[in-house]
């Protein structure tokens, strides 16, 4: 296995639709609805959207609760839980997923159209980022036997790891994906995680 090599894709946007009963649930709406106000608005996003994502598989050493990830050693409890539960990982998997800077631009369109639109758009694709972290997990883990994804800011892991998460992929360049002050990343709707490999 070669490592330290990061690789980039972009999905095909046929392969990323998110699940009407996730939709539902993020609506607050019964499943098996039929909207059309929310379909259009799905279509909307499938036009702007670009699901992108990268990714870097890394030696991950767990010592007296340090997970070092290769690129930085990180103290925290829940991920080195995480991390060596069952047979324990001796590889990591970092990725950073994204929908793209015109998905800020449809979002920004919404906002000045109507909160309901808004609110849809806003959970339509926060759905679609989720599902293009299934896609990514599912093509770079293929057959491998994966633990649970864990991203900066879930639990005791600090936000602030999304900096030499994002440094360590090139994501600026590959992915254009920034961070601002409070380490939030724009484009909004992008995702990091580490993913333990037994």
């Amino acid at each position: 296995m070669i490592f330290n090599d990061v690789i980039c894709r972009t999905a095909e946007t046929g392969s990323i639709a998110p699940d009407k009963n996730e939709i539902a649930a993020r609506l607050g709406v019964p499943r098996g609805y039929q909207n059309n106000a929310i379909d259009r608005c799905l279509e909307e996003l499938q036009h702007s959207a670009v699901y992108k994502y990268a990714y870097a598989r890394l030696p991950l050493r767990l010592q007296d609760g340090i997970c070092d990830l290769d690129f930085v050693k990180v103290r925290s409890r829940d991920l080195y839980a995480n991390l060596s539960k069952g047979a324990g990982c001796r590889e990591i998997v970092v990725m950073a997923v994204t929908l793209g800077a015109g998905v800020d631009r449809l979002l920004a369109r919404c906002a000045t159209q109507g909160q309901s639109k808004h609110f849809i758009m806003d959970a339509l694709s926060s759905a679609a980022a989720e599902v293009l972290c299934d896609y990514a997990q599912s093509c770079i883990c293929a057959s491998e036997c994966c633990h649970p994804r864990y991203s900066p800011g879930y639990g005791d892991l600090s936000i602030e790891l999304q900096a030499p998460l994002l440094e360590r992929l090139n994501a600026g360049r590959l992915l254009g994906i920034t961070l601002n002050g409070a380490f939030l990343m724009s484009p909004v709707k992008s995702v990091t995680a580490i993913i333990g490999l037994e």
